[in-house]
Formats: C-alpha cells, structure tokens, sequence
C-alpha cells in the first residue's frame, strides 16, 4: 500500500505558473506533440534558468546546446554522460521527458544520480490521445507506426537469467496498445501465471483505464493475466514503484521482468525501482515508432523530485 508513502510530486494543474529554480539547468526534446513544447516567453520569465535543448537523436548518441557549443553525446559512454553533466555545470538539473525517447532520457538519470545531480524529472499530461481512424482489436488509439523490437536501454542490460523459467516475475505496465503487450510476451515468453498486469488507475481521464483493459483484452483473457492485475496512478512514478516493491516482496525468488509498455510516468517508476531496488531488475522496451501527432492538447505539469527520493534510498 502506499498509504502516508511519500510521492514528491509538485503539481501544476495551470503550467504557466511553473517556475524551476533559479541556477538550474532544463534539458528538454523537440517533438511534433503540441504539449512538448513551450513559449519563448515562458523561457523568459524563468529567472537564472539555462536552457538545454536536444537535437539530433540517433539509436546511439545525441546532440545539445551545451552553454553555446553543440555537444554529441554517446548513450552508452560513461564517461561521455559524466561529462555533459560537468560541462553543464549546474548542480541542479530538470529533465522534460515529454518530447524525449526512452533511450535518451533513462540513461540521462542514471548518469545523474552517478555524479549527485539535484534532478527533477518534469512531464505533461496530454489532453486527448488520437483514436485510430481504423480501429482494430488491440489496437483503438493511433500512437504508434511500427514497434521495431526489444533491446535494452542503454545503461540498463542485464545479464542474469533465472535458473528456474517458473522463478520469474514478468510485470506489464500496459498501456492503450494491445499489440504491444502481445509481441512482448511472444517474445519474451513468461510463464503465463506469472504475467502481472499493472493498469493505470486512475488515469490520466476517468475512461482511460477501461480503454487500457479493452486494448489488451485478448492476451488478458487468453493468459488469464486479468486476475492478478494490480493497480497504480498513471500520472505517479513513486506509486508504480512502491507497487514494484510489494511484487518483489512477494516474489522473493522471483527475476523481475518489467515491461515498459505503457504512461511515461510508469517507465519513469520503473527505471528507478531498477536504478534504486537491491533487486536484479530487467526492462524490456520495445522501442515502438511514434506518430508525429499521436495526443492533442497541454495538460497539467506534474514535476517530479526523484533526486529526494534517491535520497531516502526509494523508500
């Protein structure tokens, strides 16, 4: 339960009044959604803020404005993630993972908890998300154009395999995309009695937890995955993780398997329960190809403060 758990979550439910603090760094994505982006005013109005916008993102490396010098940074260097933090130098850091990828933004964490960045991790709701104009059996929303296969993000591969194929819990975090949830467990394979389904509840509208059940209906009914779905808030990271830790706990023998198929904010919980959880952690991403205008509309602002939780050692 995540009763009196702390959730370090700032919400801003009128975005024009966020501020980040001053003599901080925000690094944030270009992107076709309407919600990725923000005003030169709103920029201006933000007191000793620098602006750090990436560019030029490829499977292995990206592009920034690093102080006026455009800076390519690898994603599974090391040594190159410690660097940008050093060129930025800013001790405390915001990181908008609305426009940003996976692959960019997860590394960029990791690396920054590694040199004690004060990190703030910011992400806005959508107003809508585009349903499919022909809509098909897991598949009712447009979001994606392809998935083009699972691989680790970078930073986070992991070896270890569980020597009892019964001894693995394979947690989904699901989304609209049925079809996504089905190639992940055709090709991963879990038992089926082991697949924990986790829908976000509640979501970020009222309906969208019975679109998700509806999305994913077939490999639900078809596992018998749907009685054991667990629940956690679709905007929330710290409630996903905190479910992550009562899984584990359960399954103390268990290689954990997570799934990263459904909110940003879950991939988010995710990535720092395998950053922060003693437990042997796998993230399965699929790496799916966004269509350029999938959601419509600016939301809320929710900012989240995983350096404090970083702190308190997830809890």
């Amino acid at each position: 339960m995540i009763k009196n758990r702390p959730l370090f979550t700032d919400i801003f439910e009128k975005p024009e009044t966020f501020r980040p603090d001053a003599d901080s760094s925000y690094i944030f994505g270009g992107s076709q959604e309407e919600r990725a982006e923000h005003s030169a005013d709103w920029e201006n109005a933000c007191e000793d803020v620098q602006f750090n916008k990436i560019f030029g993102e490829t499977l292995e490396s990206f592009s920034i404005d690093c102080n006026g010098k455009i800076e390519t940074v690898r994603l599974r260097s090391g040594a190159d993630l410690r660097e940008f933090w050093r060129r930025l130098n800013r001790h405390k850091a915001y990181i908008d993972i609305t426009g940003l990828e996976h692959r960019i933004w997860a590394p960029l964490i990791k690396s920054a908890f590694a040199v004690g960045i004060q990190l703030r991790v910011v992400y806005r709701e959508p107003i809508i998300y585009r349903f499919s104009p022909l809509p098909r059996e897991g598949d009712i929303f447009d979001l994606s154009e392809r998935i083009t296969g699972i691989a680790p993000l970078p930073g986070f591969a992991r070896l270890t395999e569980a020597e009892d194929e019964e001894q693995i819990s394979f947690v989904a975090l699901l989304g609209f995309e049925g079809i996504r949830f089905k190639y992940c467990v055709e090709q991963v394979q879990p038992p089926r009695n082991r697949i924990i389904p986790i829908i976000g509840v509640p979501g970020f509208q009222a309906e969208y937890p019975f679109y998700t059940y509806d999305g994913n209906r077939p490999v639900l009914d078809e596992t018998g995955a749907w009685s054991r779905a667990r629940f956690a808030r679709a905007n929330c990271p710290f409630s996903l993780y905190y479910l992550l830790e009562e899984i584990a706990s359960e399954n103390r023998l268990d290689l954990i398997k997570v799934a990263m198929i459904g909110t940003k904010p879950h991939a988010l919980g995710a990535v720092l329960f395998s950053l922060l959880s003693p437990r042997t952690v796998e993230l399965i991403y699929d790496h799916p190809i966004r269509k350029a205008s999938r959601t419509e509309g600016k939301g809320r602002v929710l900012v989240y403060s995983v350096y404090a939780m970083s702190l308190m050692g997830g809890v």
